[in-house]
This record gives structure tokens, sequence and C-alpha cells, in this order.
């Protein structure tokens, strides 16, 4: 039978065991850093999943990205390493089936495993919200897209309402405008449609900057903004943190805003540039399809960190040193590919930052681990992914 991962640095040798001890800090890709998998089961709250090298996956447990104390379990091994719920069984299995590697593959593999209602009824009614509002929002990225094309290539000067879109007689008319447009751009009225629409498919997730509403990841940026601020102001005035934790997590936080800006602006360079972009859809709908992906991978697990920090704004101090320490253990630290300009300003001090963290956790010399207290931290994160749904 499949042994439990040893609780001692030995078990960095171990390739026997179930899973190995993992003392590198920083992943070089998002693929190696894994994707987040919402567990319910304490132990596996907040892992990684990512895959194996042989058409299969492995699973990377606990909290922090490729740091120390960080086990890598074959996927298989899973159930006998853990003592899994009827949700996680179901999941696990759902999750080997579906190759689910990326972020979009494992949202929807949530969304449907808590349809069946196996995390209960809240989890059904997260989830429904979640695709009601994921529907909403692509709906509302194609009328914005829509409205932008006839706003700016239309030689008349029209504006559609949602209404008129929704009607017959107002898709008959944006049909004639669109065929119009197709003919100045040289590509038939059809693929315009099918161009603009997967345009909009694909930028849902960010939406159109000019929209009112803020879409799903370009919200969680504005969090994440606002997450980096408030964390250091408490590093600043708590006195509560010797070993600058809060300040690890703004820094790393820090370096998601710089990368996920940069891509978050190319998007929307695009959309800035109507003709351009649907004149070489062949070549820009690669590009922004390439740059979405890279949001999504870099922004996989923030919003987990931001509603745990979200819960302890108004709880006692102990608690949200507890709340920090579990945060800075599941920070989905920033590739290295993703950061190759950026090594000098940001390298040493974070990496540093890092060994710093191993002492509440474990023991830098021996590795051993402080079990009750990686045990509490392990509750405390399947308390906040179930508040979320």
């Amino acid at each position: 039978m499949t042994q439990a991962p040893n609780t001692s640095a030995d078990a960095a040798g171990d390739d026997e065991a179930a899973g190995h001890l993992n003392t590198k800090y920083w992943p070089a890709t998002f693929e190696e850093r894994g994707v987040v998998v919402p567990f319910t089961t304490p132990m596996l709250a907040f892992a990684r999943a990512r895959s194996d090298g042989n058409d299969g996956l492995e699973v990377i447990v606990p909290g922090l990205s490729g740091g120390s104390g960080v086990y890598i379990i074959g996927w298989s091994s899973v159930r006998e390493v853990f003592r899994m719920s009827v949700h996680d069984r179901a999941f696990h299995d759902m999750i080997e089936t579906r190759k689910a590697k990326t972020p979009r593959d494992m949202r929807r593999c949530a969304h449907e495993i808590a349809l069946t209602g196996l995390s209960g009824p809240d989890g059904i009614e997260a989830a429904e919200k979640a695709i009601e509002q994921e529907e909403n929002e692509r709906l509302l990225t194609n009328y914005y897209l829509v409205n932008s094309v006839v706003k700016s290539l239309a030689k008349a000067d029209v504006k559609l309402s949602v209404a008129e879109l929704s009607s017959a007689s107002g898709q008959k008319k944006v049909r004639g405008i669109m065929a119009d447009i197709a003919a100045d751009l040289r590509v038939s009225s059809e693929q315009l449609y099918t161009d603009i629409e997967r345009w909009s498919d694909m930028i849902a997730p960010v939406g159109v900057a000019s929209m009112p509403h803020e879409c799903r990841l370009r919200r969680l940026l504005t969090r994440l903004k606002a997450f980096r601020m408030n964390v250091t102001a408490w590093g600043k005035h708590s006195n509560a943190d010797p070993d600058g934790l809060s300040f690890l997590a703004a820094d790393v936080a820090l370096l998601t805003l710089d990368v996920g800006q940069t891509l978050l602006g190319e998007v929307d360079d695009h959309a800035n540039d109507l003709k351009t972009a649907l004149a070489k859809w062949g070549t820009v709908g690669t590009e922004i399809a390439e740059r979405m992906t890279r949001i999504s991978w870099l922004l996989d697990g923030w919003d987990h960190v931001l509603s745990l920090w979200d819960d302890v704004l108004e709880a006692p101090m102990h608690e949200q040193v507890d709340a920090l320490e579990e945060i800075v253990r599941m920070l989905p630290l920033v590739p290295t590919k993703e950061l190759e300009g950026q090594k000098g300003k940001a390298w040493g001090g974070l990496e540093n930052a890092m060994r710093k963290f191993v002492k509440p956790l474990q023991n830098w010399q021996s590795g051993d681990t402080d079990i009750e207290l990686q045990l509490r931290i392990e509750r405390r994160r399947a308390e906040a992914m179930r508040e979320q749904g």
C-alpha cells in the first residue's frame, strides 16, 4: 500500500513514498505551479494539480506553491494518503477523467460537481450564481464589442441598444451594418460575425475596458490592488508581523499586478484598434487567446487569498496573524518565466522573505512540521472555500 508523506526533510529523497517534499521556492512556469483544486477535505484545501509528465496528474499539497514543505503526490495515490469527503472523491474522479489541468477546466469541473449537491445546497446556489454571472458577462461583453465595432467602423453614426440587439428587427439592422463593415475589411459578413463572437468569448472574463461593469478577472485585479494596499498598511501599523509576512504578500501581489496589468493592457489595446484587429484576426486572435490564458493562470488562486483576508479584516489581531500565515503558504507565486524582465529588482528580497517564513511552520534544519498548526490552517482554508461556494 502507498505510504503517506513523511513529515521530515528525509522525504525529499524518498522516491518510493506516495509523495516527496519539494524544497524549491519558485515555480518556473504556470504549468509547474499547477492549478488550484477546490477540494473540501481540510488537508487538501487549495492543493494544486498539474501534469506529471506522463499524460497523468499529480497533486501539490499543502499551500505555498513550489515552496518549502510542499508534498508532490501521484494523483492515483491521493485517495490512499488522505481520507477524502464524498464530494472530493467524485471531484477527484471527474478531474482525472476530464484531464483538467487548466484554471478554465478546473472551474468547469468545480461548478459541475457542485451542481450534483455533494457539497450541499449552498454549493448548488453558489455554482448556479457563478454560471449565471459568467453567462451575463459574456453577453454583455459581446454587446459592448459589437457596439464598439459599429461605432468605430460603420459609415453612419449608429448606436445600438441592448433591446435592439435582442430583437429580430435589431439583429437585421446589425447584419446590414456588419455587411458594409465586412466589405471594407475585405472579409465575409459571416466571417466577421464569427470573429467578433470568438473575440467576445475569449475576453469575457475581463470584458471590454469601456464597460461600466467589471468582469470576473478584471474585478479580481481591482481587488488585488486593494489587498496590496490594505495588507501593507496592516504590516506597518499592527506591530504583529516581525517576519514581514504582510510585506511578502504585498510584494507578490505587486508582481502579480505588474504582469497582469501589462497583459490586460495588451488585450485592451486590440479593442482600441478594431479595424486592424479584425483585418488581421488570424494573428490577433491567437495573440489575444494567449494573453487571456496567461491572465487566467496568473490570477488562479488569488480569489481564495483575498476572500480569506476579507473575512478577518474586522477580526481580532490573532486571527489576522493566523490568516496571514495561511495566506503566505498559499500565495500564487508568479513563475520565473513571467518575471524574466524583473528579476533584478524583485528576486533576492522575496526569496529571503520566504526563507524567514519557514520558521513559524517548519524547523529549517530538521524539517519537522508543526502538525497542530498545519491542521488548524487547513481547517480555516476549507471553511474559507465553502463560504465562496
